[in-house]
């Protein structure tokens, strides 16, 4: 019965919807739900990310691939890499796909704010600084690549062997940074095998307080605009299938990488369970 209430939309969207999903997150301490059951129910504690690292799986399954890497840009206190460590061995219960779960991070916190598109009357320099020692002790499972991503990404893909990057969970906050964290895609063309050829993105800070007032001329959307206008091969698009569901919160802050010159691309997914599957990343 409560797998039945706990993915229906009417139920969802409802005012019992907070405490079913709360009876789903008290029944798992007992009885490990699945990925699927998870995502549908929006019973995680980031269901932003559940919901990229499954569709993620996905994607690389039905491309025959078992190994793709999750990364987080700007891990902080380390709660966000903690989740995706831990949902990363439900996704492999539930598609056989392993997830090799990275961070990125200055280590030292913020860097100085560039200029106005920044936000500076919201952010500066080492705000969310990370306890790096701690974090490595308490999550032996990830890859922190430490350092400005600047400079860290040409790094990456240089000198790490990681698996192709499926999921990319962007918590910059600055225009500039994200600004640079996007450079990463300048790397498809020449490595096109270290990617997906879609990628679900989660951008954290596009929507936010009256008092922060993010708009499409600063932080977040700024980049990405300007990141598309530059770019020939890569675009970066927000949702559209989850924008009917409200619901999801997070509806809005999921966006989609597309490597158009990715050579499998063009590579036919669809089979026998398509509809079946659209209606389970619809979380209908």
């Amino acid at each position: 019965m409560l797998g039945r209430i706990g993915t229906s939309r009417d139920i969802q969207a409802s005012v019992l919807g907070p405490i079913v999903r709360k009876a789903i997150k008290i029944t798992d301490k007992f009885s490990k739900h699945s990925a699927d059951y998870l995502v549908r129910s929006e019973a995680t504690e980031r269901p932003n990310y559940a919901y990229c690292m499954l569709v993620a799986a996905r994607l690389a399954k039905s491309l025959g691939m078992d190994r793709i890497s999750a990364i987080e840009i700007g891990v902080a206190g380390g709660n966000g890499l903690a989740f995706m460590v831990e949902f990363a061995e439900r996704v492999k219960a539930d598609t056989g796909v392993t997830i090799e779960c990275i961070g990125f991070d200055t280590g030292e916190g913020m860097p100085p704010p560039e200029s106005e598109k920044d936000l500076p009357y919201w952010f500066q320099a080492s705000q969310y600084r990370m306890d790096v020692d701690a974090l490595k002790k308490r999550l032996p499972e990830a890859r922190l690549v430490l350092g400005n991503v600047k400079e860290t990404i040409p790094a990456f893909f240089e000198d790490f062997d990681a698996a192709p990057i499926g999921a990319i969970f962007n918590d910059t906050d600055y225009f500039s940074s994200t600004r640079d964290s996007l450079s990463m895609f300048d790397h498809a063309v020449s490595h096109p095998e270290r990617f997906l050829p879609r990628i679900p993105m989660y951008f954290d800070d596009i929507l936010g307080s009256t008092i922060e007032m993010y708009g499409p001329f600063n932080g977040q959307l700024a980049a990405i605009t300007e990141y598309n206008e530059r770019s020939e091969n890569v675009k970066v698009h927000l949702n559209q299938n989850l924008l009917s569901l409200n619901h999801v919160k997070y509806r809005y802050q999921i966006y989609y990488a597309h490597l158009f010159a990715h050579p499998r691309y063009n590579e036919y997914i669809g089979n026998d369970e398509q509809l079946v599957l659209e209606d389970k990343l619809k979380l209908r």
